[in-house]
């Protein structure tokens, strides 16, 4: 580092004096003004060399932060790739790079540089590997009453009182053992049926395969689903039947099956208990920062907590983690406190954070071990490890080792919002709350009585505030790109509302499971019941003000990219360099804001087409998909109200001012399309001399839907259409098997 510091400034001062003196070495004397621009280009270089080269050499001890980042990098770009990459050229890559870094071991930034391309390409391979280890059967077409048999591994309850199964079959009609996916997602249509996990089924159902995105760039299920290992979903056609009973141990394949089911088994018993005591509009909520299972919760109640910012309190993440051990950690060392001999002489403060510890793996187990729930443990278990070992509890090398390791283990969680918005969130957190110029967080209670009862409560209403605006300013991107929504209000909502999650409902929950076991919960249940009312209320007051919740039209993942880089950048560096970060946030910022919508949109079966009007709204043709619909709409910005297209028996025209757009339904009305129509999409096929026949400049059939997927069609005056569709974005992937035709 000094080396490179004196070398900087070296440089910086040689030019500097060349400039004052005139003189300059004999080979470079400069003519002209492109001489002159020369030179001045130099001596600012040398300049900015001086200035730059002592925050250069403090930077050096943070550069570890950028290794999640590196990783990401080639996890990214493997998602990416337009086909699956062979796994021995990703070897020799991995092999490349380790070699090169070994060789620039001695230099200080090439070796850098060298190791964020190993971990990179390591992040590629692990995302190779993990890919290649969940690989399994998936159906491959649509299937009208399949008869089938499996093993109930979670039954968990909606909100109309339904169950909804996740089973592992073991039979299905026209279906081979190796064709069998590894687990399906069934609904249970019929009302009154009660299973428990570990039940074996058999049911009459309809099945098919995991969808794909109704548009180009919109939410890829059949993806997650993948790494999910759930190769369908269905409905029932007939009451399930149990085979055999979760009681009998025949139900059951091995130990780690009995294992897994036996904590199913827990969760399902945990939530019935709860919905049973608390009723029906607190007991879901309870249920789901219980156990995880959110199925019950009514969507309305659902809504409210999006529109009021409200929304992270229903998933168990960090927030809920934190809470639960951290309740268990005060109530464990308040307790040993209370023992003179044992606060004086023994570490008591180690051995309520290994207490901790416990509870957390606990609550980890017992919510569902879901991707979120696990990085929340893997942060949570760094911050009390850190305890163990009288390291600093809250860092943002902490926060760097918890994404590597989830990314190592769960490459797929990068493209997951869960990850990017609870990353997001706590990085920020950290980078701000490690500034040194927050003074005013840091405040001691130097005075009793009122005032220092002032003091804290100032303090805490800082604090609450500090992180509500922090936390909703970095996670905002994510909930754009993601969700095309955004809570207008959500400041005031967390305001009103997280002193109840964070001192009466979680410290509740804490205390409900460790009564449950003895029948004592009633009480602690019917105090988080009371917290709960009071967080419906705020969420209802907040949601229900004018612009509470404003839909944003859907932004490109390029932008999304460049504003992550920004605020990676203003969060991982120490010195005035971060400030470079603000123009990255603002150019993504700008790039989201003039992404370009599509024009028209043709859903993947070909049944329906949207087609954007002079006046910015959509207008429909055929069926309407719920679904399809809304995604559609919401990634348009929510345009105010749905207008049908001018439609008879033979087909539907939009028209605007540059284009005409035809729908044709029949082929008695093929011929007039095609002379009228500058796009024309057809529901039946056109091929041969049909096709060849059709003067239309952009013909789209429904081979084309069938095997492309849904198409997204940009129009610009003076230009050709420019048409996406999903098969081109998702590529030749192990996760984008299409139906078979």
């Amino acid at each position: 580092m000094q080396t490179q510091r004196f070398s900087g400034i070296v440089f910086g001062k040689m030019v500097v004096s060349w400039e004052k003196s005139g003189t300059y070495p004999p080979e470079r004397r400069f003519r002209g003004w492109l001489d002159s621009f020369i030179l001045w280009s130099l001596t600012q270089i040398g300049r900015m060399s001086a200035v730059l080269s002592p925050r250069i050499s403090i930077e050096q001890g943070r550069t570890g932060l950028w290794a999640p980042v590196a990783m990401a990098v080639g996890i990214g770009l493997y998602f990416a790739w337009p086909v699956e990459p062979a796994g021995r050229w990703a070897f020799i890559c991995l092999v490349v790079a380790v070699f090169t870094a070994f060789r620039l071991r001695r230099t200080t930034w090439p070796a850098l540089i060298s190791l964020g391309m190993v971990t990179g390409v390591f992040g590629f391979n692990a995302a190779l590997v993990r890919t290649m280890l969940v690989d399994a059967p998936s159906l491959e077409r649509e299937m009208r009453g399949a008869d089938l048999e499996g093993l109930v591994i979670a039954a968990n309850v909606d909100d109309g009182g339904g169950l909804v199964l996740i089973i592992e079959p073991t039979h299905i009609d026209r279906l081979s053992q190796s064709q069998l996916p590894a687990r399906l997602r069934l609904k249970v249509s019929q009302k009154q049926v009660s299973l428990w996990p570990g039940d074996r089924i058999a049911t009459r159902a309809m099945l098919w395969p995991p969808s794909e995105p109704v548009a180009p760039g919109a939410f890829d299920f059949a993806r997650q689903a993948f790494f999910q290992r759930l190769g369908g979903t269905g409905v029932t056609l007939a009451a399930p039947t149990i085979i055999q009973a979760a009681r009998a141990h025949g139900a059951l394949q091995d130990d780690s099956s009995r294992a897994f089911i036996w904590l199913e088994q827990i969760r399902e018993r945990v939530s019935r208990r709860v919905i049973g005591v608390m009723g029906a509009e607190t007991g879901p909520i309870a249920a789901a920062l219980m156990t995880g299972q959110r199925g019950a919760i009514p969507d309305d109640t659902v809504q409210h907590l999006r529109d009021s910012g409200l929304a992270h309190i229903l998933a168990i993440s960090g927030l809920h983690m934190v809470l639960f051990a951290g309740t268990l950690f005060w109530l464990l060392r308040a307790g040993l406190a209370w023992v003179p001999r044992l606060a004086l002489r023994m570490p008591i403060k180690k051995w309520a954070a290994f207490a901790a510890l416990i509870g957390a793996f606990a609550y980890l187990l017992l919510s569902g071990s879901a991707v979120a729930t696990q990085r929340a443990f893997i942060m949570t278990a760094l911050m009390f490890l850190a305890v163990l070992l009288d390291r600093p509890a809250f860092s943002l090398r902490n926060v760097a080792l918890a994404a590597l390791i989830v990314l190592t283990f769960r490459p797929e969680s990068l493209l997951e919002p869960g990850f990017q918005m609870s990353f997001a969130a706590v990085t920020g957190l950290v980078a701000v709350y490690q500034n040194r110029e927050l003074q005013l967080l840091r405040l001691k209670e130097r005075s009793t009585g009122v005032s220092g009862i002032f003091c804290l409560l100032l303090i805490y209403v800082t604090t609450l505030a500090l992180t509500s605006v922090v936390a909703g300013a970095a996670t905002a991107p994510y909930a754009a790109f993601h969700f095309n929504r955004m809570a207008t209000f959500g400041l005031i909502g967390n305001l009103l509302a997280m002193p109840l999650v964070g001192m009466v409902i979680m410290p509740a929950a804490l205390i409900a499971y460790l009564l449950m076991p003895l029948g004592l919960d009633g009480p602690a249940l019917w105090i988080m019941g009371w917290g709960l009312e009071g967080l419906l209320w705020a969420a209802g007051l907040v949601a229900g003000w004018d612009g509470a919740a404003v839909t944003v039209p859907a932004m490109s993942a390029t932008s999304l990219i460049v504003i992550t880089l920004g605020g990676l950048w203003m969060a991982l560096w120490k010195t005035e360099l971060r400030m470079a970060g603000i123009p990255l946030v603002g150019l993504g910022l700008l790039m989201a804001v003039g992404f370009q919508q599509p024009d028209i949109l043709v859903s993947a079966e070909g049944k329906l087409v949207a087609v954007r009007g002079d006046d910015g709204r959509y207008y429909w043709s055929g069926r309407t998909p719920r679904y399809t619909v809304e995604t559609w709409n919401r990634r348009n910005g929510d345009t105010p109200g749905l207008q049908p297209m001018v439609c008879d028996l033979l087909g539907c025209v939009a028209q605007t001012r540059t284009i005409n757009v035809v729908v044709s339904m029949t082929r008695a009305g093929l011929e007039d399309d095609c002379a009228r129509a500058d796009i024309l999409i057809a529901q039946f096929p056109v091929r041969g001399a049909l096709r060849r026949a059709c003067a239309t400049p952009v013909l789209i059939d429904i081979f084309d839907t069938h095997r492309q997927g849904a198409h997204a069609i940009y129009l610009e005056e003076g230009r050709p259409p420019y048409i996406r569709t999903v098969a081109e974005e998702r590529g030749q992937r192990p996760w984008s098997v299409r139906e078979a035709q």
